[in-house]
């Protein structure tokens, strides 16, 4: 008996495998994602990171890998900065900078301040540039930076590894 109930169970497996192969590629929400392209609708959050800021130095595994940011004002008087390991459009998102004024950073406490960088200090270091800019334009978002504080949360490395592995960290700009 057990033996009829297994060639049952691989003649319909084979059968629906015959199937499938003869009807073409099965549709998958991952097959859609990879083959379609996506826009983001008008009213979602990610229609708004329009300021794109290039910066080094934002990698431990190598400084001189540029962190792609596309940067928008968000809620509560914070900036918001997803970072890209390219300015591809198939580019990997690879961390969040988030940017807060200084009386905000006042009020952190003394061991969240220390996970922050002062952005009069860093911006010098990072050879930010801000592609399709004017050079006046750019000097005057870079202005607006100055007294600002930035937290960078990694989810991985790309410039030390190609994948997606290990775990998160907050990266301190030093």
């Amino acid at each position: 008996m057990k033996t009829v109930i297994k060639w049952a169970t691989l003649c319909t497996c084979l059968a629906l495998i015959v199937t499938l192969y003869n009807a073409g590629p099965v549709a998958t929400a991952a097959n859609a994602a990879a083959s379609t392209p996506m826009k983001a609708a008008a009213t979602s959050p990610a229609a708004s990171f329009t300021l794109h800021i290039d910066a080094k130095r934002h990698f431990p595994g190598n400084p001189n890998f540029i962190a792609h940011h596309w940067c928008r004002p968000a809620a509560g008087g914070i900036t918001e900065c997803q970072l890209y390991d390219s300015d591809a459009a198939n580019a990997r998102l690879v961390g969040v900078e988030v940017v807060v004024p200084t009386a905000m950073w006042k009020s952190f406490s003394k061991s969240e301040q220390a996970l922050w960088h002062y952005h009069r200090i860093e911006i010098p270091k990072v050879s930010a540039t801000l592609p399709g800019m004017s050079p006046a334009e750019a000097k005057k978002v870079v202005a607006s930076l100055l007294e600002t504080y930035g937290k960078i949360y990694l989810m991985w490395d790309p410039s030390s590894n190609n994948q997606p592995a290990g775990k998160p960290f907050v990266y301190v700009l030093k």
